[in-house]
């Protein structure tokens, strides 16, 4: 690290086969024949605010290296626009330090300056079907490197910074070459009418803008690993939370594995469950998806211990079993059912009965609710969805649609993400 200080940040962006060549003691290249290559720029952060934690991640992208004098800007791939964006958008500018007649040596700690606040966890319950850019951002001072690192074919860059408030903030960058999964098969959304899951950003296709659902490839077991503070007495129900969604799809697509010694969220190669205390955040997922198709990369989920109620042991592994089911719903690209009525789904809140009702139904391997299987095998699968059986469906942003009962339950409430 003290070398990578003297020399600056600087990193060797290539095929993927050379992106990790970087060596820590070393400065690192940039091939001028790799100017132009797409590299998929995926960016998370955790942030102290006034004494909480919170962790976020900012928008997915496509982007390009071209030379600009002394300097590499990093253009976002016009692909990736509507006809209703500017073609390109520089996103970052990063000087150049040194040149031989092949290679440039780039400081991507002084061109990484700013957080995009555009979430990659998005779609039209936020902003409806309508083309969108937003640049807001905020500025990072003091900045240094934590860390960089490679894992598999991605460059793992880990950045310390203040805000102009003053507050603390690690910011988590994932960089390789874009190499879309061939095998994906991308699901177009064409309403919030009758389901819901959280969407990519508008894209031109054929002349026409589209969104896609994200979701996970099923070419390959979905892992979560468990984090390894999360309580013996409470693993077991941690995994029967997370297995509920093999009875939701009908197959056993989605598994678990216990986190290797020292990996916790965020992780560029696990899709983590971490177990957290107070003020290290909130129970709540997050995920990043390859934003032209969907495909989701990396999960996050966090788990709270104090939002499980209280009771006996029992009746927390059930609140838990619920609290694990509907976030890794969310991190399988679903977001909430608020329609009211007869519990059909586990992405709605509920007051305690109803809550500790579904945890001891998925302890006890029962099927799941018909929302979740019917929604989760059209999308996931491909199966056919008949929409006049289907149950109710409404979610955040919509005219009318409440995460919460009438006045009279609101006391019995139990809240999530």
């Amino acid at each position: 690290m003290h070398l990578l200080n003297r020399f600056a940040l600087v990193i060797f962006l290539g095929a993927v086969s050379s992106v990790c060549r970087t060596i820590a003691a070393e400065p690192a290249r940039l091939s001028k024949e790799d100017l132009g290559e797409r590299f998929l720029l995926q960016v998370n952060y955790s942030e102290d605010e006034s004494g909480i934690r919170s962790f976020k991640t900012s928008r997915s992208r496509i982007v390009t290296f071209e030379r600009q004098g002394a300097a590499l800007v990093v253009l976002e791939d016009s692909a990736t626009a509507t006809a209703a964006t500017e073609p390109e958008q520089l996103f970052a500018n990063i000087p150049i330090r040194a040149e031989t007649e092949h290679y440039v040596e780039i400081d991507l700690n002084a061109g990484f300056d700013k957080v995009y606040l555009e979430e990659d966890r998005t779609g039209e319950d936020y902003y409806g079907r309508v083309d969108k850019d937003d640049r807001r951002a905020f500025e990072l001072f003091d900045s240094k490197v934590l860390s960089i690192a490679c894992d598999g074919p991605l460059l793992v860059f880990d950045q310390e910074a203040r805000t102009e408030d003053g507050e603390h903030v690690v910011v988590h960058y994932y960089l390789s070459r874009y190499r879309p999964d061939p095998g994906f098969q991308p699901f177009e959304m064409a309403s919030l009418e009758h389901f819901g899951f959280y969407e990519t950003y508008p894209l031109e296709r054929s002349g026409r803008s589209v969104l896609y659902a994200m979701k996970f490839g099923v070419r390959t077991p979905i892992v979560f690993a468990l984090s390894a503070g999360i309580p013996p007495r409470y693993r077991e129900a941690v995994r029967d939370g997370v297995l509920y969604w093999n009875r939701a799809l009908g197959r056993p697509l989605v598994g678990t594995i216990d986190a290797p010694a020292g990996i916790e969220a965020p992780s560029p190669s696990y899709n983590v469950i971490q177990w957290v205390v107070s003020g290290d955040y909130s129970s709540t997922s997050y995920i990043q998806s390859d934003p032209w198709t969907g495909q989701i990369l990396h999960a996050h989920v966090f788990v709270l211990e104090e939002a499980m109620m209280e009771g006996d042991l029992e009746e927390q592994n059930d609140h838990l079993r619920y609290i694990v089911a509907h976030e890794i719903g969310h991190a399988l690209g679903l977001r909430h059912n608020f329609a009211r009525g007869r519990v059909t789904t586990v992405m709605d809140y509920y007051g305690r009965r109803q809550i500790l009702s579904i945890g001891g139904d998925i302890g006890a391997r029962k099927p799941a609710l018909p929302y979740d299987s019917q929604v989760m095998r059209h999308v996931y699968l491909g199966e056919r969805l008949f929409v006049d059986a289907l149950p109710p469906f409404c979610t955040d942003g919509q005219k009318g649609c409440s995460p919460f009962p009438p006045p009279r339950r609101r006391e019995t409430l139990a809240p999530l993400p």
